[in-house]
């Protein structure tokens, strides 16, 4: 397992270079109850390389002081090489130069919504569709872009219309074709997700996205060899078999027309009202 001090140390050699080519300088890694973080600034604006959890993230100081995320990227220390650091870095360096470079300078990207973290929720909070979409990235980074137009096009992080028509179609091509070390990855997110998310956190996994297997036997029984937690299988289960029915289909029909805007749904949601539909066919 590599030190979290040691593995800033070679983030920060990696990306040193790409921040002072921009005009950054930097002062020393530190480390606080939020993780091992390192500096950049220039003229008074902050970048800041958080370490935490298994995440690097990339944030950025507000004119109140406070920080907000640019962007959020795996570090796995128990997992971690040289190879990977190094892939990280070009991550990074991407990452920074698109932001803060030449041609950033007049762009007013708007800000992504702030994740909910895991102290949070064990704190008494829930995740969110907007945390279950940043963990997703961390999957599929090829994704960062449709999810940062997402928000630019709305001002707002849409759920529905960034899995229907950019999401799913990873996360159904992992299920069914992928490889056991993505499944792995992808299935603790959802589990993680699902025991301690919202409701529309879990209607958006049980029924936008993992509803669209259509009930196929080997892509459910991939399912049930990566989902550890039985009622989450189960709902799943009991969701797949409702939309590959007869009655699913009008159910169907209305996730690929979601409304443009979502109030957060109280307990049982759409996902709550189809297992009822389900437990009442089933008793006919």
């Amino acid at each position: 397992m590599l030190d979290r001090n040691e593995a800033m140390k070679a983030i920060h050699k990696g990306c040193a270079d790409k921040f002072q080519s921009l005009g950054f300088a930097f002062d020393k890694i530190n480390e606080d109850e939020s993780g091992v973080y390192a500096d950049f600034t220039k003229d008074g604006f902050t970048v800041r390389l958080l370490s935490h959890d298994n995440l690097l993230d990339i944030l950025e100081k507000n004119s109140d002081g406070e920080f907000s995320k640019n962007s959020a990227n795996l570090l796995d220390l128990d997992d971690c090489d040289e190879k990977s650091l190094k892939s990280l870095c070009n991550e990074i360096n991407d990452t920074v130069a698109e932001s803060y470079g030449a041609k950033a300078v007049n762009k007013q990207s708007k800000k992504a919504p702030a994740t909910v973290s895991r102290a949070a929720v064990r704190a008494g909070m829930s995740y969110d569709p907007n945390t279950l979409a940043n963990k997703i990235l961390l999957v599929y980074p090829e994704l960062k872009d449709a999810y940062k137009e997402n928000i630019e096009k709305y001002d707002q992080f849409l759920c529905d219309d960034f899995f229907i028509n950019h999401g799913n179609k990873y996360v159904l091509a992992t299920v069914k074709n992928g490889d056991a070390q993505t499944r792995k990855k992808l299935f603790k997110i959802f589990t993680d997700m699902y025991l301690d998310g919202t409701s529309e956190t879990q209607n958006l996994i049980c029924v936008t996205i993992l509803g669209e297997m259509g009930n196929d036997p080997d892509m459910m029984k991939v399912c049930r060899d990566y989902i550890t937690d039985d009622e989450f299988y189960d709902t799943l289960k009991a969701v797949n078999e409702l939309l590959a029915s007869s009655k699913g289909k009008r159910l169907k029909e209305k996730l690929k027309n979601p409304p443009k805007y979502k109030p957060e749904k109280k307990k049982g949601g759409l996902m709550g009202n189809m297992l009822d539909a389900s437990a009442m066919q089933q008793q006919q």
